[in-house]
């Protein structure tokens, strides 16, 4: 199960790109919302590029304790979100943030413990437009992850791969991610 916390222009990304799983009920797929902006993805869905999507909407408390939350929201929010992503992390809930910055993680952290972060980032050249959210898969380099301590093979960089395998998502590992996020 993946929820996606921020599904504007990064976190529209990894919507797209795991939709067709969720669709062929492999995957439990959802996005994380409340009040107005929840009301407005059930009937609206997301818009990426030129197509609607209708993830499943859920509370942070009906997304307690997903495998995974992406948390891809604007770095600015993160503060007001903590309590959310608090609301959302089981005892086994693995926690991505393809954010702007470094320290994301570490905010992060401090507030639901460090053995849930899987360190990440994104690259995608995604805007939103008035109708929706455009990028161009074929240029996008994607989403690196990898432990931030050995063993850099972990399970749930396995499990990573193996959720991101055979979707249009571009990705990859590396024994290095604390360097390539400050890169």
């Amino acid at each position: 199960s993946v929820a996606i916390l921020g599904a504007g222009a990064v976190g529209c990304y990894v919507l797209w790109g795991l939709a067709d799983k969720a669709a062929a009920n492999t995957l439990q797929l959802g996005v994380v919302a409340e009040g107005s902006r929840a009301e407005r993805l059930r009937q609206n869905g997301c818009t990426i590029n030129g197509q609607v999507y209708h993830p499943q909407v859920w509370t942070p408390q009906q997304a307690h304790g997903v495998d995974l939350l992406i948390v891809s929201l604007k770095y600015g929010a993160l503060p007001g979100a903590l309590d959310s992503i608090k609301a959302v992390t089981g005892p086994h809930t693995t926690i991505m943030s393809l954010m702007n910055g470094v320290d994301s993680e570490d905010i992060i952290a401090s507030a639901v413990g460090g053995e849930h972060l899987l360190y990440s980032l994104i690259k995608v050249a995604s805007h939103k437009e008035a109708d929706g959210v455009h990028f161009d898969p074929a240029t996008t380099v994607g989403i690196i992850f990898g432990e931030k301590e050995p063993p850099c093979d972990s399970p749930r960089v396995k499990a990573v791969e193996a959720l991101f395998g055979g979707t249009e998502l571009h990705f990859r590992a590396t024994d290095c991610i604390r360097e390539e996020m400050w890169s």
